[in-house]
């Protein structure tokens, strides 16, 4: 069983450790909440998949007891998957010193500063499994394709997509006047719509963009799920993304993604990718890693809009 990460970025470049994974001759079973069945779907990753969501710990533990599973692996970072293998008397349990879990681990990995997807694969070690591939993927299926169109029938075939919020907090947040400054500039120079698609709790956002805009009849909101967005984003013709979750949505379905770096250090998102593109500013309180800025947000501030919008064109260019 391999208990999966929270945050959905993670999810995303933990695929190359599931997919190495799958060469083993096992059953293999999935463990989080609701998201990564919808997100692995077309990848055949697990035989099975529990959701700890509305589930009671202990209610957990009998279960995965009943189950009789031998082996256990963490991918996150947290106490609780650890003591639940434990308590349900997973035979081996795999993962990271960290946060507590060591004790309750019969193999454990030190931590060290690499990229996020490097962590994953660190644990095929102990396994004896050869890494297959370095890059996140993701599928999308007809299914999901059919689901999507007839839900959103109004989706162009040609459009361009925004992603404006940052679950991590607000100091990865382009301000809002840029986004809607590069919107004017895609729709007037690019005659490609924008749809912005927030996330849980940026609508609000979202439609401020849209209300400081010009060309409001070319720029469009959309609110999906996680299984709506990727079909969504597998569709765009380009992204333009603050660092968070989505944007590992867009590169593992190779769909050009233009990222607006800020306060993070890279080192931990980088992994090959021919179609991501990294914008930043050379600012020297970055990378700081923090929530919220606590100066002036100088180095999103510094990304401007023509500057992004010139990036895109060069690579649009070079891509026809």
């Amino acid at each position: 069983m391999i208990c999966l990460p929270n945050w959905l970025g993670d999810m995303v470049m933990a695929t190359p450790f599931l997919l190495s994974l799958r060469s083993l001759p096992c059953t293999l079973w999935g463990l989080g909440g609701r998201t990564p069945p919808h997100l692995y779907e077309g990848l055949d990753i697990f035989d099975g998949f529990l959701t700890f969501e509305g589930r009671r710990f202990f209610d957990l533990v009998f279960l995965l007891r009943r189950q009789g599973f031998e082996r256990g692996i963490i991918l996150s970072h947290s106490l609780r998957p650890a003591l639940l293998f434990f308590l349900a008397g997973v035979r081996e349990r795999i993962g990271y010193d960290v946060g507590g879990m060591g004790p309750l681990l019969t193999y454990r990995e030190k931590r060290r500063q690499e990229s996020t997807v490097d962590h994953y694969l660190r644990l095929l070690k102990p396994l004896g499994v050869e890494v297959k591939i370095r890059a996140p993927l993701l599928r999308v299926t007809g299914e999901e394709v059919g689901r999507f169109q007839a839900k959103h029938p109004d989706v162009p075939p040609r459009f361009s997509a925004f992603i404006v919020g940052a679950r991590f907090g607000p100091s990865k947040m382009w301000p809002e006047e840029h986004f809607s400054r590069l919107a004017e500039g895609i729709a007037r120079d690019l005659h490609i719509p924008v749809f912005i698609l927030p996330g849980p709790g940026e609508k609000e956002i979202a439609y401020r963009i849209r209300d400081l805009c010009r060309e409001k009849d070319r720029v469009f909101i959309k609110v999906l799920d996680v299984a709506e967005l990727k079909v969504m984003l597998s569709r765009a013709v380009f992204v333009v993304t603050n660092d968070t979750g989505p944007r590992h949505i867009a590169a593992a379905l190779s769909v050009p993604t233009f990222v607006l770096l800020g306060p993070m250090d890279e080192s931990y998102t980088s992994y090959p990718s021919p179609t991501t593109y990294l914008l930043k500013a050379d600012v020297a309180c970055r990378p700081c890693n923090r929530k919220t800025c606590n100066r002036d947000h100088a180095c999103m501030r510094a990304i401007r809009p023509a500057q992004v919008l010139e990036r895109i064109e060069e690579v649009m260019r070079a891509t026809l």
